[in-house]
């Protein structure tokens, strides 16, 4: 990895002074965890208030602070600034106040922002996620949280998802004040490592379908409505259509993407999931960033370590206390960067489960990335559908396209999944030998295939499975390839039918242990569905086994360090005035039709809240469908409706989503209803035929 030592050093004493043992990432510190490290206690009590800051447009952006109650007179703290679209007044207001009052209690003054134009806040909707005005504001909301009377001046920006993207996003533009972040779950390349063009294959996830229904509601805390929010809010554009305008890799993705600009030259505490769709991230910013960075990769799924479904959990909020402490209170000595910076779950190799209680496994700790001493084991596919450490002779075989194969797998590289056998009976799959021993991988495996087309179209999916001895296939990990991008991302060309060509990934960051008796697999397909919208053209594809086709493994060395000991998590503060009344799902369900070659892929959510006397309650149900006799007619069908009972009176608001596609186009109809007391107050309808793009 690129050495960072003089830049590092430099821009970490321009904040605190390091400790003499720190130079860079690539350093290994031999100071092991205290029993008992120095950190902040829960000493304070604190108070939530709710205000406003105006940014340089005359915009009031609504804030909620958690603020401790001072000890002594005078007493300043840091601050740290989380903001996202995702309404913290009415949808997100229970679990930001669990987050917050953790930090509260330990001395930081936790500032919610709502994204202008949504939530609480003033002003419109922006034309875009992650627009130029939303980092402006971020910029600026910093600025002035690091001048108000009770700040020492030093602000860290942290979040999960979205409030993660726009943290990194932030950082790039290094304001003054910004000291650290952490970030979970975040992205480098939003158009390879994002819901809309998943590896840079078109994606329709019930996300788009989420968003923009909420964009479209009143503004809290009053949910007044009227001419001006109208125009704001509900008559705005939704986002999922300028998304599918923007089919190809350019300067829409690339001009906020951390991996072409400047690398990170701020503080980074970045976690990851192994069954998340956005892990990869966390390895690429510890080794280009010239700031110290730590990094946590657990069993995940898009979720946070303490409350995960999915354990074992870890209360990520006490490291992240004292990271804080290091960059915001100046606490240089607490030991932070003297540890190992890598936590790693290594996975044992689980049976296929869509319900993971505790993922088998153990902790390893690193102090370098990649891990030293890692070896990678060289895999050919044969002519006789095994997977063979020697270069095979040249042998074709042949794919045939069925555009519906993939549910298994679900909506993308993230969840628990269930057995891969019924994805892989569609698929071209080669087998190691039973294994005598174990063989553990930690990293990102590369994997290359020579391959021809009918068609100038296909995408190309790749799975690395664990094959059981009584036939049960466990998913490792995967990725896509839209083989137009195989020259150059920003120039996407046709595949020439009949013509070799050689298609090269990464497929996504994983662990995995294969136990002795197991087999390695290698899956081969032209589609994956719903998580890859299904190429237009019916047809097949071919194979070309030899030294150009091939899967790589990233094997570690043995531990050198012992297993850490991760805190236990502790129990969430809940608002006295908040109460779940129900909640059903995200549930998941998959049809095949055989005889008419159908697939169906379906997913809902029910769930129902209360906030003091307001009443709140969501709903939703999503469809994909492909026939495998007219690959290019698949579509997708939602629905999203949110019920709010506020002071007497009823507000509802329902979106229908239609996108479909032909062999040249995708037509997308979107509407969106808003009731008040059962009557209709506003309708707005988008119809829109836009040219498929190498998709």
């Amino acid at each position: 990895m690129k050495n960072y030592i003089c830049v590092a050093c430099a821009f970490a004493l321009l904040t605190f002074h390091l400790p003499s043992a720190y130079c860079s990432n690539d350093c290994a510190p031999s100071v092991a965890r205290q029993s008992k490290p120095k950190m902040s206690e829960p000493v304070y009590d604190f108070k939530v208030l709710r205000d406003t800051l105006k940014v340089t447009d005359r915009v009031k952006l609504a804030v909620t602070y958690y603020m401790p109650v001072a000890k002594t007179k005078g007493e300043k703290f840091p601050v740290l600034f989380k903001m996202d679209p995702y309404r913290k007044d009415d949808f997100f207001y229970q679990s930001d106040y669990a987050r917050s009052a953790y930090f509260a209690r330990r001395g930081y003054v936790t500032a919610r922002v709502d994204v202008r134009g949504t939530g609480g806040s003033e002003g419109a909707v922006p034309s875009r996620e992650y627009s130029d005005a939303e980092l402006d504001d971020a910029v600026e909301i910093i600025s002035q949280l690091s001048k108000k009377k009770w700040s020492n001046g030093n602000v860290g920006m942290y979040g999960m998802s979205w409030s993660a993207f726009n943290s990194i996003m932030t950082a790039m533009r290094k304001p003054p004040a910004l000291k650290a972040i952490i970030t979970m779950h975040g992205s480098e390349d939003l158009f390879y490592n994002d819901v809309h063009y998943i590896d840079g294959v078109m994606h329709l996830d019930y996300y788009d379908q989420q968003i923009d229904t909420d964009n479209g509601l009143p503004q809290s805390i009053k949910y007044t409505m009227s001419k001006k929010s109208f125009e704001n809010r509900f008559d705005r554009e939704p986002w999922i259509i300028e998304e599918l305008r923007q089919q190809r890799d350019g300067d829409f993705w690339r001009g906020e993407s951390l991996r072409f600009n400047d690398p990170l030259e701020v503080p980074a505490y970045v976690i990851g999931g192994l069954l998340d769709g956005y892990r990869d991230y966390a390895p690429y910013i510890f080794e280009t960033s010239k700031a110290p960075v730590k990094m946590d990769i657990g069993p995940y799924n898009h979720s946070y370590p303490n409350s995960s479904s999915i354990g074992p959990r870890y209360e990520w909020r006490e490291i992240a206390t004292r990271w804080w402490d290091y960059w915001l209170k100046g606490m240089t000595d607490n030991g932070i960067l003297d540890e190992p910076r890598v936590t790693l779950f290594v996975r044992s190799g689980h049976e296929p489960t869509t319900v993971l209680a505790d993922t088998p496994g153990k902790w390893r700790s690193e102090t370098t990335w990649p891990i030293s001493g890692t070896t990678n084991a060289k895999f050919y596919p044969t002519g006789a559908h095994v997977l063979d450490s020697n270069v095979p002779a040249e042998v074709e075989h042949s794919l045939a396209y069925f555009p519906g194969a993939g549910m298994a797998a679900g909506g993308w590289w993230g969840e628990p999944t269930d057995d891969m056998a019924r994805d892989d009976a569609k698929s071209l799959v080669y087998d190691s030998q039973v294994l005598p021993d174990d063989i553990q991988i930690i990293g990102s495996p590369k994997v290359s295939l020579s391959v021809q087309s009918d068609a100038p179209l296909y995408q190309w999916t790749v799975r690395l499975e664990d094959l059981w001895p009584d036939g049960r296939v466990s998913l490792v990990s995967g990725a896509l390839i839209n083989p137009t991008q195989r020259n150059d991302r920003l120039n996407p060309e046709a595949l020439v039918p009949g013509q070799t060509t050689t298609l090269s990934t990464q497929i996504h960051f994983t662990t995995w242990t294969f136990k002795s008796g197991h087999r390695i697999r290698l899956a081969i397909s032209n589609a994956q569905f719903p998580m890859a919208w299904p190429t237009p053209g019916k047809g097949s594809t071919k194979l070309i086994t030899g030294s150009n086709t091939w899967v790589e493994l990233p094997i570690p060395p043995p531990p050198s360090l012992p297993e850490p000991v991760l805190p236990t998590p502790a129990e969430d503060e809940s608002p006295a005035d908040y109460s779940e009344i129900y909640s059903f799902g995200p549930t998941s369900g998959m049809e095949r039709d055989e005889i008419n070659g159908i697939s169906t892929f379906t997913t809902s959510a029910d769930l129902a809240w209360s906030i003091g006397k307001k009443n709140f309650s969501s709903s939703e149900f999503y469809t994909w469908n492909v026939s495998d006799n007219d690959p290019a007619g698949a579509s997708y069908s939602g629905m999203r409706r949110d019920v709010f009972e506020i002071h007497g009176t009823s507000i509802v608001l329902y979106a229908l989503f239609n996108i479909s596609s032909d062999a040249g186009n995708f037509k997308v109809s979107i509407s969106r209803t808003l009731l008040k007391n059962g009557k209709q107050i506003r309708t707005k309808s988008w119809d829109e035929t836009i040219p498929r793009d190498f998709q």
